[in-house]
């Protein structure tokens, strides 16, 4: 086998690899499209600009940094980021490290680090490297929220 027939045929393995582990190029991007959507609604400060990236039943989930204990259902995250973000005046978080993706049938999930520079409204600030964690649920055409976690990277 020459050196072009032997890197065709790494090459087609490759493909045949990636495609038989459930996850298409395609299902990563639509997963990274969300979580980049999701940082963008986190930075409104607007729980309506949410409102459509989550699944809104009783087994979603919300764990925050600052959270003691953990949000269960619609209802229950929506009221968590309200009040999380009732003592900020500006969120911006930045993606650093990922998304880490898979993806198996209607279930995906992300990992990675994300910078979230807090403004708080006592005009304090907070720079906290974060690890996140997202789980999806495909309904229809759509990637929803299910479950997302965040805790600060120890400095």
């Amino acid at each position: 086998m020459n050196r072009r027939t032997f890197a065709r045929t790494l090459l087609v393995s490759g493909v045949i690899s990636l495609a038989g582990n459930g996850t298409s190029f395609a299902q990563e991007a639509d997963i990274k499209a969300a979580v980049n959507a999701y940082h963008a609604a986190i930075g409104t400060l607007d729980i309506s600009k949410m409102d459509s990236l989550w699944a809104h039943d009783a087994n979603v989930m919300l764990i925050n940094p600052r959270d003691k204990s953990i949000a269960i259902g619609w209802d229950a995250v929506k009221k968590d980021w309200e009040a999380n973000w009732s003592n900020y005046s500006a969120l911006k978080v930045t993606q650093v490290d990922g998304p880490h993706i898979a993806v198996k049938g209607d279930v995906a999930w992300s990992t990675g680090i994300a910078r979230a520079e807090v403004k708080m409204k006592d005009g304090n600030t907070v720079n906290a490297p974060t690890f996140e964690t997202d789980v999806f649920e495909k309904h229809g055409n759509q990637w929803l929220l299910v479950l997302h976690t965040a805790a600060r990277v120890p400095q």
